[in-house]
């Protein structure tokens, strides 16, 4: 049987010898002092992602305004581990700050399912409002019970539906398709439903396994399928906007009393403005990967198409009622529809 405490203890080991490594941040190479508080940061996702640039907004700006007091040391592409390894790093304290897709996070807060509510938001002002509003403030204030403090959503975006077989128009054309999904039970039901055969991988092993054939098919948002060069082993996508995916970005819990309440306001002033920073590098994104992907057959799939990949996904929505309760399930699709 795996012993945790000796896991816990490795995993530290190994944390702590990446991080004496270069870091990629936008403080890299440059004559300055070091901050009194570097803020460890690291995400899944390449140095082109939006995510990773909004980090490094956040870096400029924290150094800029605080006198050199804080700043920020930047690990991209996982080198610090996947999406989970991330989330349990925070939670040991061997990391400060990280960005990752909700999806793993209800792995440890199961609240967070109500976001893998399929063809939830129609558009990303109604997933905005439901984000900063009440419901998903009182979600991340929740975080708190498991070991972690959330800061807020940016975003990863819409996620489509991408192969290297065929085009995809209909539940039907998934037949036979091996599927790779996050590691989130929602997911795995949702594809397994449209007709497809899902399996969870973890986003650092993906390309590679693409690559094999390992999978046919996988799904994510438009941006990060162009920064991860998917297109190299993926030929087609399928709009189908199942799901809008945050990004939920994630400190410690200690992380904001090391600071002082002057520092504190600055850094909580730093992350609101790039919020909006990254949120507005996301669309613009999104727009600039599809016109530098004429190798990709992008599909957009009629009302029709659309209304037999919704009903195939409705006893997901049951199962996420299951895991969350039905008043929460309800509050959120109520507040995504208005």
């Amino acid at each position: 049987m795996f012993d945790f405490n000796v896991g816990a203890s490795l995993r530290k080991s190994l944390v702590a010898v990446c991080m004496a490594a270069t870091a990629v941040g936008a403080g890299a190479g440059l004559a300055q002092a070091e901050p009194q508080l570097l803020i460890k940061a690291a995400h899944a996702a390449a140095p082109t992602n939006t995510g990773h640039l909004g980090l490094e907004f956040m870096d400029r700006e924290l150094r800029a305004r605080t006198d050199g007091r804080v700043g920020m040391q930047i690990f991209p592409s996982a080198q610090l581990g996947g999406e989970r390894e991330l989330i349990e790093s925070i939670q040991l304290g061997n990391l400060d700050m990280a960005f990752v897709s909700t999806a793993p996070v209800a792995n440890f807060n199961k609240q967070f399912y109500a976001f893998d509510i399929p063809f939830l938001f129609p558009d990303r002002a109604s997933a905005y409002k439901v984000l900063d509003g009440e419901i998903g403030q009182e979600l991340l204030a929740s975080l708190d019970n498991v070991g972690l403090h959330g800061l807020g959503y940016w975003e990863n975006g819409f996620r489509q539906l991408t192969n290297n077989k065929h085009e995809v128009h209909s539940p039907a054309d998934l037949e036979g398709m091996k599927m790779r999904t996050m590691e989130n039970d929602m997911h795995i039901a949702l594809w397994r439903d449209e007709g497809a055969d899902p399996a969870p991988l973890s986003f650092s092993e993906l390309f590679t396994a693409l690559q094999q054939g390992t999978f046919d098919a996988q799904e994510g948002p438009i941006n990060l399928f162009y920064d991860m060069k998917f297109y190299e082993v993926q030929k087609y996508i399928s709009r189908t906007n199942h799901i809008y995916s945050p990004f939920l970005v994630l400190v410690s819990p200690d992380l904001l009393g090391k600071m002082s309440p002057e520092d504190q306001a600055t850094f909580l002033q730093v992350f609101a403005e790039a919020k909006d920073y990254q949120r507005g590098l996301a669309k613009a994104a999104d727009d600039k990967a599809e016109a530098n992907m004429s190798q990709v057959t992008i599909t957009d799939l009629t009302p029709e198409q659309k209304a037999e990949f919704v009903a195939k996904a409705a006893p997901v929505v049951e199962m996420v009622k299951e895991k969350v309760g039905a008043d929460l399930v309800d509050k959120v699709m109520a507040a995504a529809a208005n």
